[in-house]
């Protein structure tokens, strides 16, 4: 987890008489987490203190304590174990974690990438190892990406944030359940459908496109990602990236296939191919430990546009010792990133061991040998300190308008801003629910960090009501997402508690959590009756009637106002007379 020291209101505070809370490393949308010290143990942990909007839900406690019950019975090396879980008298709803004291994946990429495929693996192998636990516990992630992987300082890669996500989902109004995660977010996710862990399977495939190069498939605003999620193929990573075995081509073209059928089923499947492409990589040869000449091969048309970290020029060992298999009667043989002949496609080029150089040859290739050597020294300088390049801390800015964030984000040195939309019926419309990545993460100036911003409470169909009985009503009410409103009674012929009308009406739209106001039948009229007298004979006749008053109008001959002038009842019956 990354160590962004910062001190707020909890800091120092102990939860349950057994945990003190230390620093906070991060904000989300859901939580903030913070370093913490389990005072009975005397042992580091990572406590995740859920929003205030979302504990004092108990729905949402409810649901998020059952997700963390799964999680808890996950038992694997490379998952984040949850250790625990409480509420608080002053409505503190947290969980403990453990605490993992390394970097995050998204650290790793920002200084290792682009990968080498061996190095991907060795990163990818363990994540899969846990997700695949995960899936055949029945868990499906929902939020695979970078920041949910974190690393020891012993190099132990660890999947977090399991147990929450389901809640969450629940909690939300669909259109917010992409939040935050919409970089590696799969079309069912995107489109609302039913997901299962295939969806977990895309992410992984867009976070090891990533991985080998350097960079995500789809940039622009959140909308524009979600919408090439949808309509676009992921191309695959050798289009942007020298040296990628094809092996890993398909898988990550199978991973981020938009059907999810054509996907492997789960993370376990996923993991036997990542295997396998792991044991069909040629071993790492030592060059230094052959005895053997070798012979210089100068670059080719490839391999000066490979990336910064890859050598102007490769050695293979001479003639001699090469396999005989892998010379043809020209006596060439094939390049690839590795140096290896084990995978060469009809399309990889293919170069003389002992090439006859020619003058104009010669002259070529110097001057390309220092092109190449002034355009990676250019990328040294672009990719180490170049303008925009610099780290920038992600600010808290939720809560605030965005207007506001978007300068706040800009004073902090960051300036790819986009903007990602979602109901939300606590924070007012315009103002910012969270970012992605989350506040006090650490960013590159040219990275883009999402402002998610509120679209005000979601507008919900109204169903209908009317006909069932109260305790019905209010139940179904409930389960919409509105409250209960005002309860009238009136009288009417339908049997008696039934609901004969509702507002708003069956088939409007109303904000999440607005209140639906009822009006039930009475066998008789309760209320008393009002005094209509000086008001037209329709709207008295309207206002009694809704009362369940049955009306009379006594009409003398030449009356022409239409104006009550008397009125007297007879049980439930008013006789109005008219002038």
């Amino acid at each position: 987890m990354p160590d962004h020291s910062q001190q707020d209101r909890l800091s120092g505070t102990l939860l349950d008489r057994r945990y003190r809370i230390q620093r906070r490393l991060a904000t989300g949308g859901t939580a903030s987490v913070y370093v913490g010290l389990d005072e009975r143990l005397d042992r580091p942990v990572a406590l995740k203190i859920i929003h205030g909007h979302y504990a004092h839900d108990p729905k949402f406690v409810e649901r998020a304590q059952r997700e963390a019950k799964a999680a808890a019975r996950l038992h694997h090396p490379n998952v984040v174990a949850v250790l625990d879980q409480g509420h608080t008298e002053d409505g503190v709803v947290y969980l403990v974690l453990e605490y993992v004291d390394g970097p995050t994946l998204r650290q790793v990429i920002a200084r290792e990438s682009p990968m080498t495929a061996r190095r991907a693996l060795e990163l990818l192998i363990p994540v899969l190892r846990g997700l695949a636990q995960a899936h055949r516990s029945g868990m499906v992630h929902r939020d695979i990406k970078p920041e949910n992987v974190l690393l020891t300082t012993g190099g132990d890669v660890k999947v977090a944030d399991f147990g929450l996500m389901r809640a969450v989902d629940e909690h939300t109004s669909t259109s917010s359940t992409i939040l935050g995660t919409v970089a590696y977010a799969a079309p069912e996710l995107v489109g609302h459908e039913p997901v299962d862990q295939r969806c977990d399977v895309y992410a992984v495939g867009i976070m090891t496109y990533e991985m080998l190069t350097g960079s995500r498939p789809y940039t622009g605003t959140a909308l524009q990602v979600a919408t090439s999620h949808v309509s676009r193929d992921v191309p695959a990573p050798s289009r942007t990236s020298h040296g990628i075995p094809g092996s890993l081509d398909e898988f990550v073209l199978r991973c981020t296939a938009r059907d999810p059928r054509a996907r492997p089923a789960d993370a376990a499947a996923l993991l036997d191919l990542a295997l396998a492409i792991q044991r069909s990589l040629p071993p790492v040869i030592d060059s230094a430990s052959l005895d053997q000449p070798t012979d210089l091969i100068p670059p080719s048309d490839e391999t000066q546009s490979l990336p910064r970290s890859a050598p102007a020029y490769r050695t293979v060992p001479a003639a001699g010792i090469l396999p005989r298999e892998d010379l043809d009667a020209t006596r060439t043989v094939a390049i690839t990133a590795a140096g290896s002949t084990a995978h060469r496609t009809p399309e990889q080029p293919r170069v003389m061991l002992n090439p006859q150089p020619e003058p104009l040859h010669l002259a070529i290739g110097a001057v390309l040998f220092v092109l190449s050597l002034a355009l990676a020294g250019f990328l040294g300088w672009w990719l180490a300190s170049g303008p925009g390049t610099a780290a920038a801390t992600v600010p808290d800015v939720s809560g605030v308008p965005v207007a506001t964030a978007e300068r706040t984000l800009d004073a902090a040195g960051i300036s790819n801003v986009g903007v990602h939309t979602a109901t939300n019926a606590q924070i007012p419309a315009g103002s910012v629910i969270a970012t992605d990545p989350g506040a006090s993460s650490q960013v590159r100036g040219i990275e883009q960090v999402v402002l998610v911003v509120s679209e005000g409470p979601a507008q919900l169909d109204v169903p209908l009501f009317e006909g069932m009985s109260l305790d019905e009503a209010r139940n179904a009410i409930s389960q919409a997402g509105f409250s209960v409103g005002a309860v009238q009674s009136r009288f009417s012929e339908e049997p008696e508690g039934t609901v004969v009308e509702q507002q708003p009406a069956s088939g409007s739209k109303a904000e999440e959590g607005s209140a639906v106001g009822l009006t039930v039948a009475t066998a008789s009229p309760t209320e008393e009756v009002p005094n209509v007298v000086g008001q037209t004979v329709d709207s008295a006749r309207e206002s009694l009637e809704e009362l369940g008053f049955t009306v009379e109008v006594n009409r003398p001959v030449g009356s022409t106002l239409d104006r009550v002038i008397h009125q007297r009842e007879d049980g439930d019956t008013v006789i109005l007379t008219v002038f």
